[in-house]
Parts: structure tokens; sequence; C-alpha cells
């Protein structure tokens, strides 16, 4: 074996037990623990209620789920869906590729949340930055608030027919920034309740006022 593989193996393996990575099993973490951060490939993270994460939760091939007045940094995951109980402090970002994204009331992103394929879903939650998906709906629901734009990101040329999506800005919600929709094969139709708000421009989009 060359020097080169020899030190980048050695690497990888001290990656792996500084940061306690899990292979093809899933992480827990009982009510009212605490974890510099969880990481594992092929599982799932469940985080319990009142627990204190001071690391990343990152994985591959798995759902994210986080208990209620839990406070955690960034979330992270390729194929699986992000679940946030209720009074859960997120310092930093929400993403994924594959997967829905879910907040529940009194939850606080300081980041952004983001997904590629999904839904994204606030409900009495409050998002710092911007809103990201590309093919999925996005709601915000009982006076969420999202400090940056929602984003529809373009899909390049990865799909060729045209597809619609939902924007529902409900329940005396704001949108602080705009609405961004940046790619032109996708039709998207924004719902305002009368009681709700988007300070911002909306581009290249429907807005249907309720």
């Amino acid at each position: 074996m060359s020097r080169k593989k020899v030190l980048a193996a050695a690497c990888a393996a001290l990656f792996l037990w500084s940061c306690d990575v899990s292979i093809n099993r899933s992480r827990h973490l009982a009510d009212g623990e605490r974890s510099s951060g969880m990481t594992t490939v092929n599982g799932s993270i469940v985080i319990g209620a009142g627990c204190e994460v001071d690391g990343g939760c990152r994985t591959v091939n798995g759902r994210v789920a986080v208990g209620d007045g839990s406070r955690v940094e960034d979330l992270d995951t390729v194929n699986g869906s992000i679940v946030v109980g209720d009074d859960v402090t997120v310092d930093g970002d929400a993403r994924t590729v594959n997967g829905s994204l879910k907040f529940g009331p009194g939850s606080k992103v300081s980041g952004g949340v983001s997904t590629v394929n999904g839904s994204i879903t606030l409900d009495n939650a409050v998002v710092s930055e911007d809103v990201v998906t590309v093919n999925g709906d996005v709601r915000l629901r009982e006076k969420s608030t999202v400090g940056g734009d929602i984003v529809i990101r373009n899909r390049g040329n990865v799909f060729s027919r045209i597809q619609s999506l939902d924007i529902r800005i409900e329940g005396g919600s704001v949108v602080e920034g705009g609405i961004d929709v940046r790619d032109p094969d996708t039709r998207v139709r924004v719902y305002i309740s009368k009681d709700s708000a988007v300070r911002g421009e909306i581009r290249n989009a429907e807005v249907i006022r309720e």
C-alpha cells in the first residue's frame, strides 16, 4: 500500500473514531441526555425530549427526529425526513436531499431549512434564514415566521416536464423576505390568507389571496 493510501486510511479511521460514527445502525439519545454529536451512515437518529446535543446530527440513509424541548445543532440527512418536535432549538441548519421537513410549535431554527425532494411544514415555528426546496410544497401555519426568503430552486436538466407546487402562508404566518421561483418549468401557486403576509417580492408565481 502506498504512503498516500496509508495516510488516507489513517485519517478516515481517526475521523470515525473522533466523531463516534456508527455504521449500519441507528443512534438513540434517551430523554434528558447529552451528546457531543451523533453520526451514522445507514440508520436513523432519534433524540429524546429535553436533550442537549452540542454537535451536528448527521446520517446518510435514515430519518432524524428530535423530541420536545431539546437543543441541537445542524441536522443533516441525505435520504430521510427530519421531524422536529415542540419547543426545540436548532442552532444551525436543517437539511435533507430526499425527504420532508416538519417543525412543531415553538421550535426555532437559527439557520436555514432545505430539501430537494420533499415538503416543508412549519407549525407555529420560526426559521431565521431561507426556506429552500426544489420539488416539494411549503406550508406555514399558526403564526410561523421565515426570516429570509422562500426559494424554489432550478431543477436544471434533471427533469423535463412541467411540475406544480403549492406554497401556503396561513394562520397569521409571515415571510419577512420574498418568494423566489427560479425554475421556469415549475408552476407555483402561493396561497396567502388574509391574516398572513409576505413582506418582500413574489417572483414567478401565481398569488392567490384567501
